[in-house]
């Protein structure tokens, strides 16, 4: 799963680390030279000094032993000078030498380093078709995470996939598993509306919701209230037969809204405690396909609208799930075929874009294959 956007952000990162690395190498260097500049100057300078004569120095060495102190007082306060002179001159070398060290093994992020940072994995992001917006808001949070901060010279791959991760993170909605349980437990029954277009796996997707709720002990009723495809009514009864579950229906071309109108009067004559309620899609989204699902939405007064779209289709399902919100209302997000979906553009892209959270990955074709979206997790997927 994201196989090819994973690679490349790993490319990318490694190929920043690098750069940094360059850097510190670089600094470390001009250190070493500026050292040692200073150090053969000094040289040069003892070299020019002029040379005494034999005689001179004899003469010099009588003049000083002639000399004498005028009391102990003196001597003693030479003394003391310069005993208080050397911890000083050693303390000042000590603060030079940790200086250097400092400036060799950390670096300050800056501008610059969050343009470098962001060109790599926005290349990256933008070909595993991330919406642009999307990109926008990692690169602000990258700036706001990482300008100014220090990196040793060590860790700063650690660092900046931290913020990577973060930002990649933080442009994700999660919609908790728990939130969905504790809502169903508080109304009888709980009604679920599924929209998306054809082809996306609405029907499977909700065949393994049905799974996952009689799992944790709840009764359902399904509503077939697609009745403009071609054996939906058929391939919905297979599911619940399977999953031994009570299914209503109507004849092909009878109103969708009637339908779950009657399924949702079953579930309280019989105690359920949900209807999970199929829809038809189109091709395309059409005038007549919104028509009907705003009939059937306000028939049915469902507590939870759920959009099912195709990882695969990547900007495509994002921009489904715009459409559908924008006239149907939508309140969260199911991503089918999660598992084969190499690039991840959907996934990332689409709760920021709709500002609906995402609430499960359908990961094959098993009843089971569906698991609990988790924003960090994905997140951490993409740079492990």
């Amino acid at each position: 799963m994201f196989d090819f956007i994973k690679k490349k952000i790993k490319d990318s990162i490694n190929s920043i680390q690098k750069k940094l690395v360059k850097e510190e190498e670089s600094e470390e260097k001009k250190l070493e030279e500026h050292g040692q500049v200073a150090e053969n100057k000094s040289q040069e300078r003892m070299a020019e000094a002029p040379v005494k004569n034999e005689h001179a120095d004899a003469v010099a060495i009588k003049e000083k032993q002639a000399e004498t102190l005028e009391s102990k007082g003196t001597e003693r306060q030479t003394a003391v000078g310069e005993s208080e002179q050397k911890p000083t001159e050693k303390k000042k070398e000590t603060s030079e030498e940790s200086g250097k060290k400092h400036r060799i093994f950390s670096h300050k992020i800056n501008e610059d380093d969050i343009a470098g940072i962001y060109s790599g994995i926005r290349d990256a992001l933008l070909e595993n078709n991330v919406a642009l917006v999307v990109l926008e808001a990692i690169h602000n949070d990258l700036r706001e995470n990482l300008v100014g901060k220090e990196v040793s010279f060590l860790s700063n791959k650690k660092e900046i996939e931290a913020a990577i991760k973060k930002s990649i993170s933080d442009v994700m909605l999660e919609y908790p598993v728990e939130k969905l349980l504790s809502e169903i437990k508080q109304k009888k029954p709980y009604t679920i509306l599924f929209v998306g277009v054809n082809g996306a796996g609405k029907t499977t997707t909700l065949a393994k919701l049905i799974r996952f709720f009689l799992k944790r002990g709840l009764k359902i009723i399904v509503s077939a209230s697609d009745t403009f495809r071609a054996a939906s009514i058929e391939q919905l009864e297979i599911h619940t037969s399977k999953l031994g579950v009570k299914i209503i229906k109507h004849n092909y071309g009878a109103d969708p809204a009637a339908v779950a109108f009657d399924a949702i009067k079953y579930a309280k004559s019989y105690g359920a405690d949900l209807v999970l309620v199929d829809t038809a899609g189109r091709s395309d989204i059409n005038k007549n396909l919104i028509d009907e699902l705003k009939k059937v939405k306000r028939v049915s007064k469902p507590d939870l609208t759920i959009f099912i779209g195709d990882a695969l289709t990547g900007n495509d399902a994002v921009n489904q799930a715009k459409i559908f919100d924008k006239e149907i209302g939508i309140d969260a997000t199911i991503l089918s075929k999660a598992d084969v979906d190499k690039k991840g553009g959907a996934v990332i892209s689409i709760s920021y874009v709709t500002k609906k959270p995402i609430m499960f990955l359908g990961t094959g074709q098993g009843y089971d294959d569906l698991v609990p979206f988790d924003k960090e997790k994905t997140a951490g997927f993409l740079l492990d």
